[in-house]
């Protein structure tokens, strides 16, 4: 019998107020797993904090309500915000390739509506930190997102049914962060605007401390992927659109000097395609169920899109499927799947 490492489903918290209370109350109530993942993650040091101190600014001045929320937080969990700020630079510190994601709209999915999906795939040893937020912040659209301790907006959407999801860029060869906003603090502040353009809107205002691949998706039909660098960022808009941890397009690759990732020491060029094709196939026809297909796939030669170690002698893993994740944006309704040996049980959540 296999039995799951963890519960068979994210936990779904559950806080209202304004910015500063939500953030204080989520500090509060996750103050001993801020600590351990903040130690186990990014182990704070003179140099690190120094760079998140030099970083908070540009939180400060573009991003207003998460950075309500991360004051609120820090006394909430008895930290500094200088250790906060750095919790909030995790994709910028520890910048590996993973997830695979996309975006369909219009006549790539059945009946036209909006979807946004991913795989969340990180290392096997933080599969027991995920987690749901729900948040109701005082004249702010309801959120409902993936967290982790300390980083409260993972992925997820909005109760204008405005979705982001994502993966990594930027790591072959791996461009180095610079003093801006941090990606999780871009996330958050995203997943307030109505529309994707309202979110592109956002991003034209900051200066962003790292990489990143954004697959967005509205409930008016809009879609958009923007893959960005510190100082370049492309946007393309297409009805069906899939990412791995590589970038597409040639402005971008141009500008960040990065090369053809090697098929033996990553799997981005493998995920990528089997992502296509299982678009190709589904193209037209792409709804929740086609969706969990996809996801959960492994019916292709490893490594699956669904990742989980497989393979004779094959002992240990980089990076698993810790979580599949499905935002239909014209139902204000979010998916979830934890991964493992056996991938299940879906459940639906609603803004």
């Amino acid at each position: 019998m296999n039995h799951p490492m963890s519960d068979d489903r994210l936990k779904l918290t559950e806080l209202r107020g304004s910015a500063h209370s939500c953030g204080e109350q989520y500090g509060r109530a996750f103050e001993t797993a801020i600590l351990g993942f903040l130690r186990q993650e990014l182990r704070p040091d003179k140099k690190r904090l120094a760079y998140a101190r030099r970083c908070w600014p540009h939180v400060e001045r573009t991003s207003p309500t998460a950075g309500a929320f991360m004051e609120g937080m820090a006394k909430g969990c008895r930290l500094s915000l200088d250790h906060v700020t750095l919790l909030m630079l995790h994709e910028e510190i520890c910048h590996l390739p993973h997830c695979t994601a996309f975006v369909a709209t219009g006549a790539a999915t059945r009946g036209g509506k909006t979807i946004v999906a991913q795989n969340w795939d990180w290392a096997p040893n933080l599969y027991q930190w995920g987690g749901l937020l729900r948040l109701r912040i005082t004249g702010q659209p309801r959120t409902l997102t993936l967290h982790y301790p300390g980083l409260w907006a993972g992925a997820g959407l909005n109760e204008h049914g405005l979705a982001l999801m994502w993966t990594t860029g930027g790591v072959f060869p791996r461009i180095k962060p610079v003093v801006g906003v941090p990606t999780y603090v871009v996330i958050a502040e995203l997943l307030l605007r109505r529309t994707v353009d309202e979110a592109l809107a956002y991003l034209d205002t900051l200066r962003h401390a790292g990489c990143f691949i954004f697959m967005l998706g509205d409930a008016r039909g809009g879609s958009i992927t923007v893959e960005a660098m510190p100082g370049r960022r492309v946007t393309v808009r297409d009805p069906l659109i899939s990412r791995a941890n590589h970038y597409r397009c040639n402005d971008v690759i141009r500008c960040g000097k990065q090369i053809t990732p090697s098929k033996k020491k990553t799997s981005t060029l493998q995920r990528e395609a089997r992502m296509e094709a299982l678009l190709r196939r589904y193209r037209g026809k792409i709804d929740a169920a086609a969706t969990k297909k996809i996801l959960t796939d492994r019916g292709s030669a490893w490594p699956w899109l669904h990742q989980y170690p497989a393979g004779r002698g094959l002992v240990a893993v980089d990076s698993m499927t810790l979580d599949s994740l499905i935002a239909l944006c014209d139902e204000r309704v979010l998916w979830t799947c934890r991964g493992g040996r056996a991938p299940g049980p879906w459940v639906k959540v609603k803004v």
